[in-house]
């Protein structure tokens, strides 16, 4: 920041130049209050880890009344010349569970997943083959993401290298999503974008050829929430209307869609109407998955402040000192105090040994335990439940387990920021009441839990509360309520306050003894 300077010919125009000193100190140390009490979130961070971990839709993963099922694939299909099932050796290259940064995994109802091969494609992590109307509920994850994350201002840019490949009907119709990129900006929406090709294609057959490659939305999102460890978050469907999706039926009260532009191409692959609701009662099998996102998010350096000079000290050697005061040959010291080895205090104040602060300058307390299932807080059994957990020790392994009656729907390890992203399958034959998703340590204990309840109907539903805070720590289970904390920002609103109230002191102290010399 640069001053204007003035020259001081006159009582007066030094009673103004301190003035205008006093004013800026006190919002300049005002302003280095508030950063050093800052989040380690709150500035924009390097991401060079980011891992995606998505389903797509039940659907995507379903049994099928021909072809076997529906699947994932790691990597870039090739051409398999006709509209038929894959086989093993055809196309080339054809099915993979891992190819480059990306992979597939098959959860499995006590916890834990599978690696699914080419002969296991159409069975659940448990080993049953799927039938329509039930789901692998296979994730795929893309790994080594790159970009920036800025969670204080909640805005995103993430790229991934690597591709997956969707097939319908064991290989009749398929297509595939190369390089996704996310983009988040700071009103919460956001949009997953990736490079599409396939084959225009008919499950009858028919037509076969490759289609123009071309980018498009696999996801458009809504009321993004970007921390500095992750991000979770259910993609926009109900009420999505695409002009192209022309059987689309909203009789269900949960009608939707994907995104125009998805659909679009998804009328030439021969799939269309298997991503938005063409039936009454199909968009649970329909409508995107949670999308979860983790990364570590290496913070980057904040600017060290100037130094600011004392209220009410005249200006140094380029500027006349004040008559007949003595020139000092470095900076002037306050009229009858001694002089200073580097800058003047405050008297009686003693001299910091950087910059004045008025709060921690270190990094901030741990955050209290705490998990998330993100922005949706409802979910059907048998969905992939996307959770988020942050403020655990690193590096430490922890087993989700479902109550009443004990089941383990997986296991984590902690990053190096004491948090995870993960998903979770609630079983198909839960009963329905009340239950409890505890995040335990090896000897049992619940470290954090979300309480949930399942309607007759399937419908999980996670206990209304707000899921970014606390909710258990310790042995006991979540009953619903939350854990307080201790906000800092009063605090740092305080610091701040006196800090310029102290600099106004400071100010007409040095008013007096100009005008006692005037």
């Amino acid at each position: 920041m640069e001053t204007t300077r003035m020259h001081l010919s006159s009582p007066r125009a030094r009673r103004l130049a301190a003035s205008a000193t006093a004013v800026a100190l006190g919002a300049t140390i005002a302003a280095a209050a508030a950063l050093g009490a800052a989040p380690a979130n709150a500035a924009s961070a390097d991401v060079t880890d980011a891992s995606l971990s998505w389903s797509l839709s039940n659907e995507a993963n379903a049994g099928a009344y021909f072809g076997g099922c529906n699947f994932l694939s790691a990597g870039i299909a090739g051409n398999s010349g006709a509209s038929a099932p894959w086989t093993a050796t055809n196309p080339s290259p054809g099915y993979a569970a891992s190819a480059g940064n990306v992979s597939i995994a098959y959860p499995k109802a006590a916890g834990g997943t599978s690696t699914p091969t080419f002969a296991t494609k159409c069975q659940t992590g448990d080993g049953t083959t799927v039938r329509p109307g039930t789901t692998t509920a296979g994730v795929l994850t893309l790994a080594a993401g790159t970009g920036t994350v800025d969670a204080a201002a909640g805005t995103a840019d993430i790229a991934w290298d690597g591709g997956f490949t969707v097939a319908f009907y064991g290989g009749l119709t398929y297509w595939s999503a190369e390089d996704p990129e996310l983009h988040v900006a700071a009103d919460g929406t956001g949009e997953l974008t990736a490079t599409v090709s396939g084959y225009a294609a008919s499950r009858d057959g028919g037509s076969w050829a490759p289609l123009t490659p071309r980018t498009v939305h696999l996801a458009t999102l809504t009321d993004v929430e970007v921390t500095s460890s992750g991000i979770t978050v259910s993609p926009d469907w109900q009420g999505v209307e695409p002009a192209s999706a022309t059987s689309l039926n909203k009789t269900n009260a949960d009608w939707g869609s994907w995104p125009a532009d998805f659909v679009d191409f998804q009328n030439e692959t021969g799939q269309s109407s298997y991503w938005y609701t063409s039936g009454a009662n199909d968009a649970a099998a329909k409508k995107p998955q949670p999308i979860s996102i983790a990364y570590t998010a290496a913070e980057a350096p904040t600017p060290e402040p100037t130094e600011p000079s004392e209220p009410g000290t005249p200006e140094p050697t380029t500027e006349p000192s004040e008559p007949g005061t003595p020139e000092p040959t470095t900076e002037p010291s306050e009229p009858g105090t001694p002089e200073p080895t580097t800058e003047p205090s405050e008297p009686g104040t003693p001299e910091p040994t950087t910059g004045p602060t008025t709060g921690p300058t270190t990094e901030p307390t741990t955050p209290a335990p705490s998990i998330s299932t993100g922005g949706t807080t409802t979910f059907t059994v048998g969905d992939s439940v996307p959770l988020r957990a942050e403020g655990l020790p690193a590096a430490s392994e922890y087993s989700i387990v479902m109550h009443s009656d004990p089941v383990v729907l997986g296991t984590v390890t902690t990053d190096a920021d004491g948090a995870f992203a993960t998903s979770v399958v609630i079983p198909t034959g839960t009963p329905a009441g009340a239950h409890t998703i505890a995040v335990e340590s090896s000897d049992g204990t619940a470290v954090v839990s979300l309480a949930i309840t399942v309607t007759a109907d399937g419908t999980v539903v996670v206990d209304p509360i707000d899921t970014t805070t606390a909710v258990t720590t310790g042995a006991a289970v979540n009953t619903g309520g939350t854990v307080s904390g201790t906000s800092a920002l009063p605090w740092i609103g305080l610091s701040a306050f006196g800090v310029v109230a102290l600099g106004s002191v400071a100010f007409i102290a040095y008013r007096r003894r100009v005008t006692q010399q005037d």
